[in-house]
């Protein structure tokens, strides 16, 4: 298994030289990262931390589309488009990266909130798309969107 940790320290140094390689290297980094959680999903409270984690970031997510829909709850203005683009972040984090985990002790809710972070994301997409956002949109499982 690989040091996500040294892969991330090669690509910050890489960065200043080479950006194509700093990039890929920070994507084997992620690799690296998820497999090692996934190695610890079998140890409960391990599990029950990423859990925990997990709930944090969709609360976070949806702490934000409840602002922006208090702020500006009309599509087209400045405030919405950020708060849109601000809560896509957080959902890509959600169902690109923590969504590949399973949790193998079956101690936890991972899979309900997979489900719903995946309703998220897709409400998020539309409010993106709404905003007239000029960036690429991955769906909750990481593909492009046309």
């Amino acid at each position: 298994m690989s040091d996500w940790k040294s892969i991330i320290d090669e690509a910050m140094i890489e960065e200043t030289s080479n950006l194509i390689n700093a990039h890929k290297l920070y994507g084997e980094a992620v690799n690296a990262s998820l497999a090692q959680i996934q190695g610890l999903m079998g140890d409960i409270e391990a599990a029950q931390l990423m859990e925990t984690l997990y709930g944090g970031l969709i609360a976070y997510s949806q702490q934000i589309m409840t602002r922006m829909r208090a702020e500006e709850p009309e599509i087209g203005g400045v405030d919405h488009a950020f708060r849109a683009g601000q809560a896509y972040g957080v959902s890509c984090v959600l169902n690109h990266m923590i969504d590949a985990l399973v949790d193998t002790s079956g101690a936890t809710a991972l899979a309900a909130y997979d489900d719903f972070s995946d309703s998220l994301h897709d409400e998020i997409v539309l409010q993106a798309r709404g905003a007239g956002l000029t960036v690429e949109l991955l769906d909750a499982k990481g593909e492009l969107l046309d």
